[in-house]
């Protein structure tokens, strides 16, 4: 039955105008940025092209999670994913990874930027790696912040406003610390960060605390969905 839940997701997101739109969205910018910073001026480094996409990708995250749950809920087809003979983790799951495929099917379409710098000649292929593995983690958690999000309200924009920040506290979480002048709070803010993480894999440096801390992240929004989808229930 989770595959169900599944290829039920996939379709609403080819069925309706959101899978287009995210995908066109996503290789635009992605296309754009590696055309200034590496095209154009004829650059083999594709640190600045990944730095360029980086935030305005994960701002992305919300177009594909918002309607995860506040459209079964403001559709009242909610009911029948709740009275169907599969457990809540499945669901929250099966809507996890259907969001989770249509954002590795738009960097399967990126890949194709280190592949034309190999051909002319040379790609940092660590750095190039460690990039794709961050985003990937990064924007994992992003969209399950997104799920959690919109399993508390049956309105997407509402439910995109505070997915948005979300992300925004996590990814700047270690601007804030600097900003805070208890030492307690600061390491705390500072050891959340997911931006911090990123930028240690962009460079190549496979961080295996920060890693488990990501996948956590990751787990604990997944979870604390299940645990609303579960109390709906009943």
């Amino acid at each position: 039955m989770m595959s169900a839940v599944y290829r039920k997701e996939m379709r609403q997101y080819f069925h309706s105008v959101i899978g287009y739109v995210f995908h066109a969205i996503f290789l635009f910018i992605n296309a754009f940025y590696f055309l200034m910073q590496n095209l154009l001026p004829r650059s083999g480094d594709i640190t600045d092209y990944f730095q360029a996409t980086i935030t305005l990708e994960m701002f992305l995250m919300p177009m594909l999670t918002m309607r995860s749950f506040s459209e079964e809920k403001k559709q009242k087809t909610d009911l029948l994913l709740y009275t169907m003979p599969v457990d809540c983790r499945h669901v929250v799951l099966a809507k996890f990874l259907a969001a989770e495929s249509m954002l590795l099917l738009g960097l399967a379409a990126t890949l194709a930027f280190p592949i034309i710098l190999a051909l002319c000649g040379s790609v940092q292929v660590w750095i190039t790696l460690g990039n794709y593995v961050g985003i990937i983690l990064l924007m994992s958690t992003f969209i399950a912040v997104g799920i959690f999000v919109s399993a508390l309200t049956e309105n997407q924009i509402v439910s995109a406003i505070i997915s948005y920040v979300l992300i925004f506290v996590l990814w700047y979480s270690y601007g804030l610390g600097a900003a805070i002048q208890n030492p307690v709070l600061l390491s705390l803010f500072n050891k959340l960060s997911l931006m911090q993480l990123y930028y240690e894999l962009a460079l190549g440096i496979l961080n295996p605390a920060g890693i488990a801390l990501n996948l956590a992240i990751t787990a604990i929004f997944l979870l604390l969905t299940t645990a609303v989808v579960r109390g709906r229930r009943g």
